[in-house]
């Protein structure tokens, strides 16, 4: 009886102590508590982030100054590299309170991509290219777990992106274009490609917001959102529950066609936008659209956007086979080899022009919304 009520003992203690060790293990199985974390002990210099602003664009090179800084903020660049490792992220944002919810801070995460991508550039000066390439991931990473179901943070998430494709199109130019090394950070992208980035969560998000925002019951929100036109303002004014139903399903059979176009060719979807946009606004009059046209946002410049950060990462891809070439053969190719990652503007094979410092990869296609055709240069080291 004595031997069973120590072994009970024991088991109890083991118990308590798996408890304990549960209740305070690191990292939390939610990044965002990390995310949340930094936002909070980083506190950003208006001069060292225009400093760190001018680093990542190669306008300057490290400097003791912020070396100094990122050494001071190490530990919140430590958070972020944990938070980013992990799979789960939930920001706790409430959602039913429809355009009320109150949104992570998403300066601050900018903020501290700087800091990273600062990081990156320092690691790679040093001759530390793969823990700088390490640095990019986590970069690509951090802009997975922004993205949600809003568009702000979407278009955040697209930002730390692009900050991630800067650097490691920097980094690659300096770093040593061996077999080895290119071989390791295409499977390092081929990692980050298997985590999802879409727009889709973002899209859903914010038609679920706003027909939980406007509703027959909350018709003084969209009145609100119409104050600078005095006419629209009267019909809701007066609107009944019929009109104000009629609106909402407008709206999300509106939406449901805009959905379809981000799953078309980019030249494609425009064409499919412009025609349904066109037709919103062919009667201004009539009065079962004005939710539709009043809240609708610019999903076009959303729908390039997309295409534009998509098309730069396919560029890095690319790019990474033709550094393998000359790091094989000892020349870059004459042309460019069939089956890499293209323009998603055109959807053709990007143009290849040999330059004088390495290559540039150009886009056939033109983003519409900017009338601007994108290229990515691509340094080789002598």
């Amino acid at each position: 009886m004595k031997a069973s009520n120590n072994h009970k003992l024991i088991l109890v203690t083991i118990a308590f102590l798996l408890t304990v060790i549960f209740a305070y293990s690191y990292p939390p199985d939610n990044a965002a508590v990390l995310y949340y974390k930094a936002a909070t002990l980083y506190e950003a210099d208006g001069k060292m982030s225009n400093m760190l602003s001018d680093l990542r664009s190669g306008r300057i090179e490290p400097n003791e100054t912020i070396r100094n800084y990122i050494n001071e903020n190490r530990f919140v660049i430590e958070t972020v590299l944990d938070a980013a490792e992990l799979k789960n992220c939930d920001w706790g944002i409430d959602y039913s309170r429809g355009m009320e919810a109150k949104l992570p801070p998403l300066a601050s995460f900018r903020n501290i991509a700087f800091l990273i991508a600062a990081d990156a550039k320092i690691l790679a000066e040093d001759g530390d290219y793969k823990t700088a390439m390490n640095r990019c991931m986590s970069l690509c990473k951090m802009a997975r777990h922004t993205n949600d179901r809003v568009f702000v943070n979407y278009l955040v998430g697209i930002a730390i992106q692009g900050m991630a494709n800067g650097c490691i199109t920097q980094i690659m130019a300096d770093m040593p274009q061996d077999m080895e090394t290119l071989a390791w950070l295409k499977n390092r992208l081929i990692e980050i490609d298997s985590i999802p980035f879409s727009v889709k969560p973002a899209l859903l998000g914010e038609r679920e917001i706003v027909l939980t925002t406007v509703t027959a019951e909350n018709k003084a929100d969209l009145v609100s959102m119409c104050e600078n036109d005095e006419s629209l303002k009267e019909i809701i004014i007066n609107a009944d529950d019929a009109l104000i139903e009629r609106n909402r399903k407008h709206f999300n059979d509106f939406y449901d066609e805009i959905i379809d176009i981000f799953d078309m060719p980019y030249q494609q979807g425009q064409a499919a936008m412009t025609d349904l946009f066109d037709e919103l606004y062919k009667d201004p009059n009539n009065s079962d659209t004005i939710l539709t046209r009043v809240l609708m946002p610019a999903v076009g410049q959303i729908y390039s956007l997309a295409t534009r950060i998509r098309t730069h990462d396919n560029a890095i891809r690319a790019a990474i086979e033709l550094y393998m070439i000359k790091a094989k053969t000892g020349k870059l190719p004459d042309s460019l080899p069939e089956g890499l990652p293209g323009d998603l503007f055109s959807g053709k094979d990007f143009e290849y022009q040999i330059t004088n410092d390495g290559f540039i990869l150009r886009c056939p296609g033109k983003d519409l919304t900017r009338n601007e055709v994108y290229e990515y240069e691509f340094k080789v080291k002598k």
